[in-house]
Formats: C-alpha cells, sequence, structure tokens
C-alpha cells in the first residue's frame, strides 16, 4: 500500500471517501478524465487530525520512473489502431519507439517490458491479440539502464489485462495492382490470461510468390536475350511457424514464471539469370530452420527484486547456388547456437531527501558457436564466443518538485558501467553518464554520455561465402549498367570498435494540446575501428580497390561486400518528434435523466473531452456489501466488482491480495465510512449546484478556490466544477475499443454513454542528419557520405521522416503510414565517363480501412460479433523514387520498377475473434 499524507496523486473523487482503494492519476486508463492532486487536496474535508491520506496501488506492472513517458496509448487508442496482434501494436507507434540517441548507428528494435518485468525475447509476447493490451507505455533511452540495457534503446512497457481470454483467425491475401505476384498469410491465435497466468499458441503460415524482371518489362543492355524472365526481382517464399508462451504467478513466494518455444521452417527460391553459355536457368534456393526457446524467472530477494532471463537459439540454413557455368550448384551451410542468460538485480537500498537511491546490477553469461562451410572450400569455419559480463547502473535523486530543493525542478543523476570478458576478444568495457532535469511538471531536459568497446558479431566473422551472379549494377566509372556478381559472407579479420556517444532530449508535454507531447534529441557520435557492410561507389571502390574486380578493358565483374573495418565515423543527428491521442469535437453534455434520474446533483460539461457524470451511491452500496457482508477473514467475491476496480485488489503476480482487500474492508465498512461518504456528497452537491453553494464549504477548500487577491476565483471554480462533477473513467474492460452498452465503470458511476465523438492518434518522427562522415586512416583520406561518397549502403539523404496516424469513429477506422526520404548524391569519381547519380525525393503513405462489423451493426452474439474486415492500400500514389545520371537519364539498374518492384500495394484481411 502507498501512504500519500497532504498532496494526492489520486484516483475518482469519489472513492476517497466512499472507502475505495484508489490508485495514482498515472494508473488510470484514461487520465484525462481524473482530478488534479492539488485539486483532490481541496476538495477532501480533513480527516480528524487533518491529515489526508489516501492508500492505493499503482496499475500493475506501470513503471515508477523519474523520465516522463514519451508516448501512452490505453485500450481506445490501441483500438483504433486496427492491428492484429502486439507486433501490428508496436509497428503503429514505430515513430515513438525509435531512439534519436543512435544517429549514424540506424535503427533497432526498443527495450520491450511486459508488465514492467523484462521478457526473454520478442517471439515471448508478439502474437498477443492487441485486445489484452490494457496499456502501452513508451520510456526514453534512459530508462532501459534501469533493467540492465544500455541507454541508447528506448523502452515500451507493454501492460497487460488481467482477465482475457480469445481465439482469433485471421487471413490475409494481398499484391501489387500491377499483379506479377501474390502473398497470402493465416494465423490462429489463442490467449488466455487469468489471476495466476497466461497460456498461448500462435500459428502462422504465410506464402509469397515469384516475381521476375520480365514481368515489369525490365532489361539489362549487356544481359541475354529472353534473360530477364530468369532474373527475379523477389523470391518465392514460404515460411511456417508455431509458438507457445506460458506464463505462471505464484502468491505464496512472490514468484513469476514464464517460458515459450518456437519452431519456423522458411524456404526461398531465387533466380539469378543464365548460366555462361545463356542456356541454363540459375537458382539460388534456401532453407532455414530455426527453433527457439526461452524463459524467464522474477522474484523478490528480501529488499530487491531479480529478474533471470534465458533465449535458446538453433539455426540450421542451407543455400544451394547454381553454378555460374552449370555444370551442379555449389553449397552453403550455417549453423549458429546461441545461449544467452541474464540476471537483472533492482532495488532502492539508499533513502535521501529527494526520493530512493535506484541501483540495478546485471549480469550475464552467454555462449554462440558458428559452424560454415562451403563447397567450394576444402575446410570449415567453426567459431565459438563465451561472453561474461556485468554491469551496474545507479539513479540518485538530487532534488524533488514540490520537495527537497524544489526551486531547481526535479534532478537525477545517471551512472552506469559494466564489462564484457570475450572468450574471442577479450575484455571489453563500457560506462555511461547522465542527468535528467524537470524544470515544471511538463518539460524536462537530459543529457548522457555513453561510452563502450564493442566486438563484431560472428556472422561478420563467420557466414559463409555466397555469390549472387547476374546482378544489375551501375557502374559509376563508365555510366552504364551491367551484370555483376555481389560477395557476401564473413570477414575474420574484422577489430574490436570503440563508440563515443553524446545525446541531449528535450521533452514538452504540450499546453495547448492535450494528450500531446513533443520531443527533440540531439545525437553525436564517433566511433573508431567500425565493423560496415560496403555498398558500391566509386568512393568505395577508391577506397578499396581490391574489393572490386575488373577485367583487362575495364569491365565491371564484381564486387566483394563482406564486411571490413573503417578506421573512424562521425556522424551528427536531430530528430523531432511529436506523439498524440484524444478525441475529436467537445463532449457531449448528459441527457438531464443521466444527470438526475440517479439522485445526483447536475453535473458540469466535461472539459478537454472530460466525460460526465458522478457516483452512484446505490451501485457503490452494492459494492460495499460485497466486502461488508463477507465474514471477516473470508474472500469476498470479486467477480462483481468491476475489473478495474478488482485489478487494484490483486498483488503484483495477479493474484488476490489478503491486505488490499483488509484494507479496502476496512474503508468500506469502518465505523466512519458512512461519515466520510456523507461529507463528500454534501460538499460534491454545493459545488456542483447551479449556481454553486459556496458558503459552509471548509476553509480548506475555499482557500484554494481564492485568487492572489484573496478573493474567490471564478475560474478555479469552475476548474473544480468540472474536476469534480464530471469524473469518470468510462471504458473499463473494452476489448475492442468501442463504449460498452452496461456494466462499465462509467456507467455504474454515471459516465457518459452518449460520448460517440471520433478518436484519433498521431505519431511523427522527424530526423536531420548534419554530419556523415568516415576517416579511412589517421591522416585521411576524410569521405563526406552526405555530399555523396558514400562507403555504406546506397545514398544517404540528410532529411528522413516517419509518420502514423489513425481515426476510429463507431466501428470504423483508418490508419494512414507515411514515410519520407528526401534528396541525395552519389558521386562517380573523376575517371573519363564516369557519372554522378542524383536521387530526388519520395513520400510514400500506406493506408488502412478497417471496420468492426459486430460493432456496426450492434451484434453481441453470432457470426459478427468481433468480426472485422480491413482493406489494405500500400504505396496510395504509386510514388517511386526518380535516380538520375548526368545526363538526365535513368539507369537501368536504377529503373523505378527495379527499385521498387510493388507499386501500390492491395490486400485484404478478414479477421475473426471468438
Amino acid at each position: 500500500m502507498i501512504n500519500l499524507r497532504s498532496r494526492q496523486s489520486a484516483s475518482v473523487l469519489a472513492l476517497v471517501l466512499a472507502g475505495m482503494p484508489v490508485i495514482a492519476a498515472a494508473d488510470e486508463q484514461e487520465p484525462q478524465s481524473l482530478p488534479d492532486p492539488d485539486e483532490i487536496e481541496a476538495s477532501v474535508p480533513p480527516a480528524a487530525n487533518d491529515t489526508i491520506v489516501v492508500e492505493g496501488t499503482r496499475l500493475r506492472g506501470q513503471l515508477f520512473v523519474e523520465e516522463k513517458p514519451i508516448a501512452e496509448f490505453d485500450e481506445a487508442d490501441i483500438a483504433s489502431f486496427g492491428a492484429s496482434s502486439i507486433a501490428d501494436v508496436i509497428a503503429a507507434i514505430e515513430p515513438a519507439t525509435g531512439s534519436g540517441a543512435r544517429g549514424g548507428r540506424g535503427g533497432g528494435r526498443p527495450v520491450f517490458l511486459i508488465n514492467g518485468i523484462r521478457v526473454s525475447s520478442w517471439r515471448e509476447f508478439r502474437s498477443y491479440p492487441p485486445e489484452a493490451i490494457r496499456k502501452v507505455e513508451v520510456f526514453p533511452e534512459e530508462t532501459a539502464q534501469r533493467f540492465g540495457y544500455s541507454p541508447d534503446q528506448r523502452v515500451v512497457n507493454i501492460l497487460l489485462k488481467p482477465d482475457f481470454r480469445s481465439v482469433t483467425a485471421e487471413v490475409e491475401y494481398e499484391g501489387p495492382e500491377s499483379g506479377g505476384f501474390t502473398r497470402n498469410e493465416q494465423e490462429l491465435t489463442f490467449l488466455r490470461i487469468g489471476e495466476k497466468g497466461r497460456f498461448n499458441i500462435n500459428v502462422d503460415i504465410e506464402d509469397s510468390s515469384l516475381l521476375t524482371e520480365a514481368e515489369r518489362g525490365l532489361t539489362v543492355a549487356n544481359g541475354a536475350p529472353g534473360e530477364a524472365a530468369f532474373r527475379s526481382l523477389r523470391p518465392d517464399t514460404m515460411s511456417a511457424e508455431g509458438t507457445i508462451n506460458y506464463a505462471r504467478a505464484f502468491q505464496e513466494s512472490g514468484l513469476s514464471l514464464s517460458l515459450n518455444g518456437t519452431v519456423n521452417h522458411s524456404e526461398s527460391r531465387s533466380l539469378s539469370g543464365l548460366s555462361s553459355d545463356g542456356i541454363v536457368p540459375l537458382e539460388r534456393r534456401s532453407d532455414i530452420d530455426t527453433v527457439s526457446v526461452g524463459g524467464t524467472v522474477s522474484r523478490p530477494l528480501g529488499d530487491w527484486n531479480a529478474v533471470f532471463t534465458n533465449n535458446s537459439v538453433f539455426t540450421d540454413s542451407r543455400t544451394e547456388i547454381d553454378s555460374f557455368d552449370g555444370s551442379g550448384f555449389d553449397v552453403a551451410n550455417n549453423r549458429t547456437w546461441r545461449l544467452d542468460n541474464a540476471l537483472t538485480l533492482t532495488g532502492y537500498p539508499i533513502s535521501l531527501p529527494a526520493g530512493d537511491v535506484s541501483v540495478t546490477v546485471d549480469y550475464g553469461l552467454d555462449w554462440v558457436r558458428l559452424a560454415s562451410d562451403d563447397t567450394r572450400t576444402d575446410f570449415e569455419t567453426e567459431l565459438t564466443r563465451r561472453r561474461f559480463n556485468g554491469g551496474t547502473n545507479v539513479s540518485i535523486p538530487i532534488s524533488e518538485r514540490g520537495g527537497h530543493w524544489g526551486a531547481i525542478g526535479g534532478v537525477s543523476l545517471n551512472f552506469s558501467s559494466g564489462f564484457e570478458d570475450l572468450s574471442d576478444f577479450g575484455t571489453l568495457a563500457n560506462w555511461s553518464a547522465g542527468i535528467n532535469w524537470r524544470p515544471t511538471d511538463t518539460l524536462g531536459f537530459s543529457a548522457t554520455r555513453i561510452w563502450r568497446e564493442v566486438a563484431p558479431g560472428l556472422a561478420s566473422l563467420g557466414d559463409p561465402r555466397i555469390d549472387e551472379f547476374n546482378v544489375p549494377v551501375f557502374d559509376y566509372a563508365s555510366g552504364e549498367t551491367v551484370l555483376a556478381t555481389l560477395i557476401t559472407g564473413g570477414n575474420p579479420d574484422l577489430a574490436e570498435e570503440t563508440q563515443a556517444d553524446w545525446k541531449f532530449t528535450g521533452n514538452w508535454e504540450l499546453p495547448f494540446w492535450e494528450n500531446a507531447r513533443f520531443q527533440v534529441d540531439y545525437g553525436i557520435n564517433r566511433s573508431r575501428d567500425v565493423t560496415a557492410t560496403p555498398g558500391f561507389s566509386a568512393a568505395f571502390e577508391e577506397a578499396f580497390p581490391d574489393r572490386v574486380t575488373r577485367d583487362l578493358a575495364g569491365d565491371l565483374l564484381a564486387i566483394d561486400r563482406r564486411p571490413l573495418t573503417l578506421y573512424e565515423t562521425r556522424s551528427r543527428i536531430v530528430s523531432f518528434g511529436l506523439n498524440a491521442r484524444g478525441q475529436i469535437g467537445k463532449a457531449p453534455e448528459r441527457s438531464e435523466r443521466g444527470e438526475r434520474g440517479r439522485g445526483g446533483p447536475p453535473a458540469a460539461a466535461g472539459r478537454s473531452g472530460r466525460s460526465g457524470g458522478g457516483f452512484d451511491p446505490a451501485r457503490m452500496e452494492t459494492m460495499r456489501e460485497t466486502f461488508c457482508k463477507t465474514p471477516e477473514g473470508e474472500m469476498p467475491d470479486l467477480s462483481g466488482v468491476p475489473e478495474m476496480f478488482r485489478s487494484r485488489l490483486l498483488d503484483e503476480n495477479g493474484n488476490p491480495d489478503p491486505e488490499k482487500i483488509a484494507a479496502a474492508r476496512a474503508r468500506f465498512c469502518g465505523e466512519d465510512a458512512e461519515r466520510r461518504s456523507e461529507e463528500f456528497a454534501a460538499m460534491r452537491t454545493a459545488i456542483c449546484a447551479d449556481p454553486p453553494q459556496l458558503d459552509g464549504l471548509p476553509e480548506q477548500v475555499l482557500a484554494r478556490l481564492r485568487g492572489e487577491n484573496g478573493e474567490i476565483d471564478p475560474e478555479k471554480v469552475k476548474t473544480m466544477r468540472e474536476r469534480m462533477c464530471s469524473a469518470s473513467a468510462d471504458g473499463e474492460g473494452q476489448q475492442s475499443g468501442e463504449r460498452r452498452g452496461g456494466g462499465g465503470f462509467g456507467r455504474m458511476f454515471g459516465g457518459n454513454s452518449n460520448d460517440t465523438r471520433p478518436r484519433y492518434f498521431l505519431s511523427l518522427n522527424h530526423n536531420i542528419a548534419l554530419e556523415n562522415e568516415v576517416l579511412l586512416a589517421e591522416g585521411g583520406p576524410l569521405f563526406d557520405q552526405l555530399a555523396g561518397d558514400v562507403l555504406q549502403g546506397g545514398a544517404i539523404s540528410e532529411h528522413t521522416s516517419r509518420l502514423e496516424a489513425g481515426l476510429f469513429w463507431q466501428g470504423y477506422g483508418l490508419r494512414l503510414s507515411g514515410r519520407y526520404t528526401g534528396e541525395a548524391t552519389l558521386l562517380g569519381g573523376d575517371t573519363p565517363g564516369s557519372s554522378d547519380l542524383f536521387f530526388g525525393d519520395l513520400a510514400t503513405f500506406d493506408m488502412r480501412l478497417f471496420a468492426n462489423l459486430g460493432e456496426i451493426f450492434k451484434k453481441d452474439e453470432g457470426w459478427m460479433k468481433g468480426l472485422r474486415l480491413a482493406f489494405v492500400v500500400d504505396n496510395v500514389f504509386d510514388a517511386q523514387r526518380e535516380v538520375l545520371d548526368e545526363n538526365g537519364e535513368v539507369p537501368d539498374a536504377f529503373a523505378p520498377e527495379r527499385i521498387d518492384p510493388v507499386g501500390r500495394y492491395l490486400g485484404i484481411d478478414i479477421r475473426k475473434a471468438f
């Protein structure tokens, strides 16, 4: 239980005096409907000792950290995504989850927590249906350190409903508007979440057909006649996957565990043109089998909480590559065994005036083995790495807003240090230091320094060599498109990398836009001995001439794109992010019957989308009877208690907590429970009267209503009326985002069931690359990749953007995804006949239209219940990036149909929840 004295982050006002344990405002599913802490303090009459005490628990699994969330999404928001799984939900909020600190290091999946606890792997929960989610929180990179991760990944905390069951089946059929190939997918998911644990089974089968150059009308000048029909733009693929997940909580010991297993088989077939004699079609066939198991164990150890995770993966891949002369095929095999073990201990061992010091200690023991062979070589590559790592993170609160040294705002410091001992690279070190400053409740700043040594992965060191023949490549030296061989694989001579980064962040909760946050990140990345996968350009050939093979006439034959080591890279990037959610329009007035029919006082119109209504005394009395008529020492029947309240009576493992239930009984059935309820009802009636009757209100309340001149401030009275007379948290227990017709929290306490306003969400991110340079040696040369001297990958744009937005209204939904890539240049060198390339900017938009038929036709049973129909249109405007050479012509290697052979993409998705 949490005791908050004098100042509360409280919940629904009706419950403060009616006797139900309550939770902090941050725990509510719809925070916009809750009163402010100061107003609650003013609204509650003082107890006998003039001390206000609010007892409650946070929403199970919600994080309690200094850093404010970058974005939050509740059940109704998630319903507006039109998602089919948690994986789809994460895709919908991708602009919010991408780290602004990574700069030139590229993207990466964020850190995931389930109910505030580390998980063994992404596969443990990715197939869960979105209806199982109560809330999703996205936290900045600094939060990752508290869970044993480095501070350059954002944290996504997914809070699940404590009681949920569903069976979902989904069928998708998709293909490009211009034809050429189709894709289909079938998925079946079962999930059960109960008081003691959860169980999930998922089966997914996906198939996509082949697309060739001939089907897009593409040719290459020096290719054999008819060869386009035997060169693929997209391979023929098939995959089948089965996943099982199990989690269990043990109330007696506080122990919780989860186990998961996945089996995946995938096949791929692609075409590489014709053999050297122009007769035999060349194929490349791949089969990959993967078996993954993992588990998580969490339990308290004294004053600490311990989490152990294991992730074990075996992958066996076989690639058959037809010989260029058509005489047979070569085989490349790759087998990987991986065991990852991590132990994380979190505690708060020291109390300071501004709060508790948070300490996280993590240890890991990993083992990876890679074995690869190739029929073109006489030996097998075997690499083994044992990794033992450890680290400590300390978060120290210096000042607290409204508390110790509160004049300077909330300030905390973060320090971390760690080591990695690798069997093949020795001992590597890392450390970070950061400061977080929150001058106001809505504005925060942070600065973080990260330094670490990183070894290249075993795949970069030991992957087998694979040659891909007849790949159309633009030769900058001649300005022509030719067919060349691309070589990929591993490089055993890679060095360890040293990274030194700065990250600065500002996070502002916008005062003029409810539930909207604006984030700015500025990252500076410096690295030495960088492992990089090269592209092909004039700059690359100048820097690494031994990686490019030409004949005596200078014609391009092959490019070696295996990883290499760059002496130094430098990048700077600034990232802007906006995340918002809410409802469109003014909240509707409650009906006369809704306001007075239950005997309550008139309710003021909700502000900023708040629903109207107070609590229903009759229904509250029914809840009180649930506790007061159960004999002392026996467990009351909680089945009739609304889920929002029932969840607050559970412990961290999801089981009924005897102490919380005893406290609830004391609040409901104590001697002064009825008196408190009457006092609150009288005060609320006076404030909610029209006009308000302020005479006789406690002085503590009147003091909060006075302005600086000591007179009653009409605006403060208006605000208190909106808070007290409109408090509601409608929507509890929803599983599809709709406002259900009965039994919900809002109806029980007089909520406004007529609120049918459209709901929206918006997540936008824009990145500006300020610097991206590569230094080949200590004295140079220096390659400016933004200016076109590119060594890694393709052309690098200065501006990139990512958009996810959606609108949901009465069962109909629209989701819009957008991507923007700015202009870029690739320099072609100074040799005669060479040519630069100029890449135009590109903006694409994907649209998903969906309809929940059961909600639209108001069918609570039958085949329409839980049925959703969705239409997918990717690249709505069929946008294609234009690439021109110095003559203003489009090279064959950069023909729009080759860069993007799909174009406008159409699909239909049918999903049924049982």
